[in-house]
């Protein structure tokens, strides 16, 4: 990506960032929150600039969280700035008014619906930090082994699973003298698989 296409995209987030007034955050992060509400989880470029700004998943978490970064007053403001962008002014209205005490049980349903549409951008929005979070800072990949087991090894597992069954509280017949047995394979597994 060049410089160029970096700062018109930088500027278009800033000015679309500038509708939401925003107070302890960043109009770029205002407006890169605005664009990953618009145009969904295909933000690769919003979610780049917003972690080349220093934004990060935990940034997005609750203040109360313990793995969180972000202060009180910025996760506030960051439930603000989406709520302006998930809800209507007459729902904004309607989550202001408070609930009526006969409320049915649909209505109760559907206004928790309503009141989760805030903290399921904000989680969409943390998801594209840590997919960018990966993309940015990829964990080696251990290298799996393909080679096959020994015998003896394939032999050792098979032993500790059927001293595991043994030893478990799975019920035998009266005639099985568990006891024996149990002893026997643990002996065997000593002798043949050290």
């Amino acid at each position: 990506m060049t410089k160029t296409t970096m700062k018109k995209e930088i500027a278009k987030l800033e000015t679309l960032g500038k509708t939401y007034k925003p107070d302890g955050i960043s109009t770029l992060e205002a407006g890169a929150m605005h664009q990953v509400n618009t145009a969904g989880n295909t933000m690769t470029l919003t979610y780049s600039l917003m972690y080349s700004d220093g934004l990060r998943a935990s940034d997005y978490l609750s203040h109360r969280s313990k793995e969180s970064t972000a202060s009180k007053e910025q996760y506030t403001e960051r439930r603000r700035v989406v709520s302006m962008m998930v809800y209507t002014a007459k729902e904004r209205a309607s989550l202001a008014a408070a609930m009526p005490k006969d409320a049915t049980q649909a209505v109760k349903d559907a206004r928790k619906q309503l009141q989760g549409r805030v903290t399921e951008k904000l989680n969409t929005i943390r998801k594209g930090l840590v997919t960018q979070d990966k993309q940015q800072n990829p964990q080696p990949v251990e290298a799996k082994t393909n080679e096959r087991k020994t015998a003896i090894e394939s032999l050792a597992d098979h032993l500790d699973k059927a001293i595991k069954l043994l030893q478990s509280d799975r019920p035998f017949p009266d005639t099985f003298d568990h006891d024996t047995a149990c002893a026997t394979l643990i002996a065997f597994k000593n002798t043949y698989t050290k």
